[in-house]
């Protein structure tokens, strides 16, 4: 008897020694080594009318890179991603900065926009976080106390505006919507311009909820941000129910309707939280097909 109640000592202490093991294997790779582990990941796009103007070039979306005091892995990471990449148009939907960031960290974030280089142009819209330090987040748009576009990079920044990028003989529009894109004021605006454009276009949101008011018939792809996939992989349907983000419907990936498209990226860096599980750090390539 006491051999037997020995043994199933024995093996309690095994399972527990391995519940713990499990446990701190766990959460030592959900902070120190995915959050790092920046992939590049290739989205497919087909629609015949974007491809005719966008086929065989390299346009790469970056995200929610929530730049802080410190010099960073994931950071440092994408950059190499992008010199090796050689992207033709770089495009950026917001949360440069952590929330309530620092002075500090809002120039380490206009030096990390002072590194990106593109042919035919980068262009961005803010997120909600880089309005958090509201006098430092008019540093990105133009240089301090005049309103002449900043010298020290050379992105544009889109709020409710369009700009045109001429390709060959062939135009795409970029459009980017303000942070109060999830609000009706914001939506109707982006409805605006959306009517006055004939091209296919890219629509730059930081909140994936504009895409529910474009017209299905448009050849459009809006990219947005703010989500981070989750940072963690749950079912779609737990997200839903806590309702977290302002659009429960769009989380993570690629959604589609008619001509219209949209990709919601996991982002760079982390928010609450430098937590990320089944829902790695990522640089986005699109490939555009009939």
């Amino acid at each position: 008897m006491a051999t037997k109640k020995s043994y199933l000592t024995t093996k309690r202490c095994l399972l527990t020694a391995i519940t713990a093991t499990s446990l701190i294997v766990f959460f030592l790779y959900g902070f120190f080594i995915e959050p790092r582990k920046v992939r590049l990941k290739t989205v497919e796009i087909r629609n015949k009318a974007m491809s005719s103007t966008l086929k065989d070039l390299k346009i790469v979306q970056l995200s929610d890179l929530h730049i802080g005091n410190n010099a960073s892995i994931p950071i440092n990471r994408t950059l190499e991603i992008l010199n090796e990449l050689k992207p033709d148009l770089i495009l950026l939907t917001g949360d440069y900065v952590d929330w309530n960031g620092s002075k500090q960290a809002y120039g380490n974030a206009i030096t990390f926009l002072s590194q990106l280089n593109a042919p035919l142009g980068i262009y961005a819209v803010m997120g909600d976080s880089d309005y958090s330090f509201s006098r430092k987040s008019c540093g990105f748009c133009h240089e301090e106390g005049n309103t002449l576009p900043p010298t020290q990079h050379q992105v544009r920044f889109l709020r409710n505006t369009k700009a045109v990028v001429k390709i060959g003989g062939k135009e795409l529009s970029v459009i980017g919507i303000g942070t109060d894109s999830n609000h009706a004021s914001g939506l109707n605006e982006a409805n605006n311009i959306l009517t006055e454009i004939d091209n296919p276009a890219i629509v730059l949101s930081h909140f994936s909820s504009v895409y529910n008011n474009i017209n299905a018939e448009k050849n459009v792809i809006v990219l947005s941000g703010d989500t981070h996939g989750g940072q963690i992989f749950l079912p779609e349907f737990i997200w839903k129910v806590i309702k977290r983000k302002p659009d429960t419907e769009h989380k993570y990936g690629l959604y589609q309707d008619k001509n219209k498209s949209l990709y919601v990226t996991s982002g760079i860096g982390t928010s609450d939280i430098p937590f990320r599980l089944g829902m790695p750090p990522e640089v986005v390539l699109f490939e555009f097909t009939e």
